[in-house]
């Protein structure tokens, strides 16, 4: 059981480089890196030298919180992954400060276990009658900008906002069914950490290129790294291999975990040695967030239960 683990990167290289070395002490985990093309990828580099099967996408992208750009990076990951002559089974999504909370040995008998499933939950959100959901794509979003997280005073902010909100007078009566030259896509939202199988991979590659209308409606989502490839896959013949399927409405992100714990009161939560009683008792794979200089302790309780 080979398995690429595609981790989109921004920030903290020593986060990055912890995680990479536990996962990579496997001889049958690699872990492929895309920095935020924003950032200097000096550091994530000096990091991860000398730890085995660690590798850079050639190509980077400026990766802007909400923003489409994401799926760019994402795909770039797949993509690189996808040449190894490794031939990986499992390809994992993980973003930056996610760390591992089980062993090695621990995740590898999961994806044994239960190999051939898709692990992409999807809340299907068209027609829903909840604007927390039906906002996704009945407004107007162009978050590929260094302003998403600016203040609201700012005069550039003011009119990218000012701009959109015209600009959504052109999505009224969308109800999230993006209509495409093989068929009805309905949207589904969900968590932006997952893992496909090889061929999910695959197709997800080939639907990407074959699919511009898909693509056109997800670059005005609000966060497309929360809906595209739930949509895609749970419109698929994949579907009825995702873990979950068919499942009613649910608000909020934490409800729609696939192998992530993480905790979102108001924004998610940065994991410390309180947690780890809590954490090692999950079902889930994958903890986040951790940071250097807040989660030390948590690591190293982490790190010396892998060994």
């Amino acid at each position: 059981m080979r398995i690429a683990f595609l981790n989109l990167c921004h920030t903290d290289p020593k986060v990055v480089a912890r995680c990479a070395k536990r996962l990579c002490a496997d001889a049958d985990f690699d872990m492929y890196i895309h920095v935020d093309a924003k950032q200097d990828i000096e550091p994530f580099i000096a990091a991860t030298n000398g730890i085995e099967r660690v590798y850079y996408t050639t190509n980077r992208h400026k990766v802007y919180w909400g923003g489409y750009n994401a799926i760019h990076a994402c795909y770039e990951l797949i993509k690189e992954a996808l040449k190894s002559d490794r031939h990986y089974d499992y390809f994992v999504m993980m973003q930056n400060l996610d760390y591992p909370i089980k062993t090695n040995s621990e995740i590898k008998a999961f994806f044994e276990n239960n190999n051939g499933k898709e692990f992409v939950r999807g809340c299907p959100i068209a027609g829903t009658k909840d604007w927390e959901f039906s906002r996704k794509y009945k407004l107007f979003y162009m978050k590929d900008n260094n302003y998403g997280k600016a203040s609201n005073k700012n005069p550039i902010k003011l009119m990218i906002t000012a701009l959109t909100g015209l600009l959504s007078i052109s999505t009224i009566g969308f109800e999230g069914t993006i209509k495409e030259y093989d068929g009805d896509y309905n949207i589904y939202y969900g968590c932006a950490q997952w893992a496909v199988t090889r061929e999910c991979a695959e197709f997800l590659v080939e639907f990407e290129k074959t699919h511009p209308k898909f693509n056109k409606r997800m670059k005005i989502m609000q966060f497309p790294d929360e809906e595209y490839f739930h949509t895609a896959i749970h419109n698929s013949k994949f579907k009825t291999r995702c873990i979950r399927y068919d499942e009613p409405e649910a608000r909020w992100l934490v409800n729609w975990r696939n192998l992530t714990y993480f905790e979102f009161p108001k924004e998610v939560t940065v994991m410390t040695e309180k947690d780890y009683d809590n954490l090692i008792e999950q079902p889930d794979l994958f903890c986040r967030k951790v940071r250097t200089g807040e989660s030390d302790k948590l690591l190293e309780m982490l790190d010396k239960g892998a060994n």
